[in-house]
């Protein structure tokens, strides 16, 4: 079974909810190729995903300079290339935790353009990992202030965190550890293969949809041939 349990990661509890907000050509890729995204850790647009604080930097910075290595090399010098490393070669699925949906993350994957949340659990995401042949890492994201130095000192867990800015993301994310990727600058990300049919609980359409979406999306869903519920967010829908 690929889902790796890891001692300083924090999996949630397999009941647990999750949400992936997407547009519906991301949908129909999903649906199409029976396959998850994973994206090369280097590839999002939050520059210190799985780097060090400014706090870790500044401790770092701090340390001796003095040539400790037979490359000349200091005592940070290690620790400070690590980094660039591990955003390389980590591939990550990211998600959304929650029983409820969010309207922030409705508003930031777009307003009006066809934008779809599938629905899943913890459980449901460890199952559908288990035809991969690498290890699958699935951790809650860990929030923190990046003037802190929490120094962590595992890479793994420095690629499930995030600063504070983001709490609102909830986030969950499954990660590959591939170091097969390094120096493969063509290899932005792996599509790992698993079926929709057993791993999709609920198709949701944005509230600020236009009518014509969600018959759509039920067309698609009856067309490959799933039968799970799709429904409107009624969440600005005026109650009377």
């Amino acid at each position: 079974m690929p889902f790796e349990p890891h001692p300083r990661l924090t999996t949630p509890p397999d009941d647990t909810v999750l949400w992936r907000y997407m547009d519906f050509a991301r949908f129909m890729q999903m649906i199409q190729t029976k396959t998850l995204w994973f994206s090369r850790q280097d590839q999002f647009e939050d520059p210190l995903e799985g780097t060090y604080t400014d706090g870790e930097l500044a401790h770092l910075h701090s340390l001796p300079k003095d040539p400790v290595g037979p490359d000349g090399s200091g005592i940070a010098d290690g620790y400070l290339r690590g980094p660039k490393f591990m955003r390389a070669t980590v591939f990550v699925n990211c998600w959304r935790s929650g029983s409820s949906e969010s309207l922030a993350m409705w508003d930031l994957y777009g307003k009006g353009s066809g934008i779809i949340a599938v629905k899943t659990t913890v459980a449901l995401l460890k199952q559908a990992m288990e035809t991969w042949h690498e290890p699958v890492f699935v951790a809650a994201v860990g929030y923190i202030d990046w003037k802190l130095a929490p120094w962590d000192n595992n890479f793994l867990v420095m690629c499930a965190r995030k600063d504070l800015s983001y709490q609102h993301e909830s986030e969950v994310r499954a990660m590959i550890w591939n170091m097969r990727a390094l120096g493969n600058s063509s290899e932005l990300g792996i599509h790992v293969p698993f079926d929709p049919q057993l791993f999709l609980t609920e198709v949701v359409v944005g509230p600020r949809e236009q009518g014509w979406i969600t018959p759509l999306v039920k067309e698609v869903m009856a067309t490959y041939r799933m039968s799970h519920p799709v429904n409107t967010s009624n969440r600005l829908k005026p109650r009377s």
